[in-house]
């Protein structure tokens, strides 16, 4: 339990620290490495709020992003659940 705060802490902390593509990459091992992550959501959205770039309507929409997420999450646990060699 302390493991997932403390790895909380720096991922929040590596939001307003560290470019976007590193925070991909500890969100990507908070998922595979923490049961329930659901961080994950809650940090693509609040990446998109500080790194997104207003244009386009449709596909710049907090909403649109945020649901996009959600499934990106959801087929991420589908993966994980199917890998042989992963323990839950």
């Amino acid at each position: 339990m302390i493991k997932r705060v403390i790895f909380d802490m720096v991922l929040f902390i590596s939001i307003f620290v560290f470019p976007w593509w590193v925070n991909a990459f500890f969100m990507l091992i908070g998922v595979f490495y923490f049961r329930n992550f659901y961080e994950f959501i809650l940090v693509g959205v609040i990446i998109y709020s500080l790194y997104s770039i207003p244009g386009d309507k449709l596909i710049s929409s907090p909403v649109v992003f945020s649901f996009a997420v959600v499934i990106l999450y959801s087929i991420i646990q589908y993966i994980q659940s199917n890998i042989i060699l992963y323990k839950v």
